[in-house]
């Protein structure tokens, strides 16, 4: 099983990261090559949700769905996969200073057996690799919407 964890600090509210992160319309636009997160049903965000997820993994597409396990405002947004690839994961935020200290935290299994070991071992670079370009451009997109909520305040 492979596990990745990437934390940065953002010059932003928590209110404004947690709400972009919160908000499925955004997620594939900052989560390098991941195409789909689509709601399941009305359930849209908070414990209990359901997406379909699909990330590209070089010429493979890994599809998963994906419920949301826990939510709490401004503070966490967990899920597990139920189907697909093999995925668990958070969200968490906490206030720093003016900013927010956001945390992406994965485990992630790529088949069973010593090949999915290897294969995980292999992968673990590129996922890693990815995943901190995600959060780097969570934190270039949320600055620029708490800029402009700054910037509006007399």
């Amino acid at each position: 099983m492979g596990h990745i964890t990437v934390t940065r600090i953002i010059g932003a509210p928590v209110e404004t990261v947690f709400a972009y992160v919160d908000d499925h319309t955004n997620t594939t636009k900052y989560m390098k090559d991941l195409t789909k997160w689509q709601p399941v049903g009305s359930l849209a965000h908070g414990k209990g949700a359901r997406f379909e997820v699909a990330m590209k993994a070089g010429p493979k597409v890994l599809d998963s769905t994906v419920l949301i396990t826990d939510w709490t405002e401004n503070k966490v947004i967990a899920w597990k996969s139920e189907k697909g690839f093999q995925q668990t994961g958070k969200w968490a935020f906490k206030a720093a200073g003016d900013g927010t200290e956001a945390t992406f935290d994965m485990e992630y299994e790529l088949g069973g057996g010593i090949a999915g070991k290897v294969l995980a071992k292999v992968a673990e670079p590129v996922v890693r690799m990815n995943i901190d370009a995600s959060v780097d451009e969570l934190k270039k997109q949320t600055e620029k919407l708490g800029g402009k909520k700054s910037a509006a305040k007399p």
